[in-house]
């Protein structure tokens, strides 16, 4: 009798574990997009808006991966076009989504950056303990046609993994937070750099050489040699808030205000050696003023050029 129990409880057990294993696995959602459009790139309000598919492959019929979907990072979303359909066993379901989405820029190497766009999808019913995601990278494709104005698409690629929320949502049963299926489709973009740069900086450039014509006009003439260079100072700063209009605010210091500040000091150096070529003028030394004006504006334009080639440099090659 003992050993007909152990025979017949054996089996039992064996089936028992592996029902329970087979419970303890989450079910696949492969998921994919076709991105139709990106447009309305917006720097100052941190935002671009899309159109695209997602779809969904899956097993499960009690599974409903179309109706909890939620785009973290969506400001609003429309769907339409929605679909269901079984093939070979498979769940096939998706929409056609119209979304704009948030997007905090990288704006320190400005003009020269590369931007990472991303749309986010995320499972808002099932956590990772009976759903997970499973990028469909064979399918997930943007469309050829699709250009953005002053930018190049490098690439673009999907990913999946989980988002973890460290609160329980009110939930008596739970003693802490879940974490949930996540995947981001991110299209990797760089700016057309040149054009949008001097058509930017061209102002803040001709105030800076204004300036630097002082040094061709004789100290004793006051009102032309520092009228000049006050005036370029003004026409800097205007064209600092001209540039600043179309950038979002931010706290970090950008290749925008490197070069903006390092005109401005440019501009009070052209000021300060006006002022000390005028006091060596008045104190009867008009040849020695001559010298001075000579190797100033040499000296200037030498490290003013080579200070604005490292800047540029630098924020083009990513330094």
């Amino acid at each position: 009798m003992p050993i007909l129990l152990r025979r017949t409880t054996l089996p039992c057990l064996l089936w028992c574990c592996l029902a329970t294993f087979a419970e303890a696995q989450p079910d696949t959602v492969r998921i994919g997009a076709f991105v139709n459009d990106i447009y309305d790139v917006n720097l100052s309000e941190k935002s671009f808006s899309a159109q695209f598919w997602v779809w969904f492959n899956y097993t499960n019929p009690d599974l409903k991966p179309l109706e909890t979907l939620e785009i973290p990072n969506a400001k609003a979303v429309d769907y339409h076009l929605e679909f269901l359909e079984e093939k070979g066993g498979v769940q096939w379901a998706g929409k056609r989504a119209t979304a704009v989405l948030k997007k905090d820029w990288d704006i320190r190497r400005f003009p020269f950056d590369i931007q990472k766009m991303t749309i986010e999808f995320e499972e808002s019913d099932r956590d990772i303990q009976s759903l997970v995601y499973i990028p469909d990278t064979e399918n997930t494709k943007i469309d050829t046609n699709l250009g953005l104005t002053n930018w190049y698409i490098e690439r673009f690629e999907i990913t999946s993994g989980s988002k973890k929320y460290d609160t329980t949502y009110g939930d008596p049963v739970l003693n802490q937070g879940s974490a949930y299926a996540n995947a981001s489709l991110t299209v990797f973009i760089k700016r057309k750099t040149w054009g949008l740069f001097f058509s930017l900086f061209t102002g803040m450039y001709v105030a800076f050489f204004i300036s630097w014509l002082v040094f061709f006009i004789d100290p004793v003439d006051v009102d032309p040699r520092f009228g000049l260079s006050v005036g370029s100072l003004f026409a800097c700063v205007g064209n600092k808030y001209i540039v600043d209009s179309i950038l979002p605010q931010s706290t970090t210091f950008t290749l925008v205000d490197k070069l903006h500040i390092l005109t401005y000091f440019f501009l009070l150096l052209c000021i300060v050696s006006s002022v000390t070529s005028l006091r060596i003028w008045k104190n009867g030394q008009p040849q020695a003023s001559a010298r001075f004006d000579q190797r100033a504006w040499k000296l200037i334009l030498i490290l003013y050029v080579t200070a604005n080639a490292w800047l540029i440099l630098s924020a083009s090659r990513g330094w």
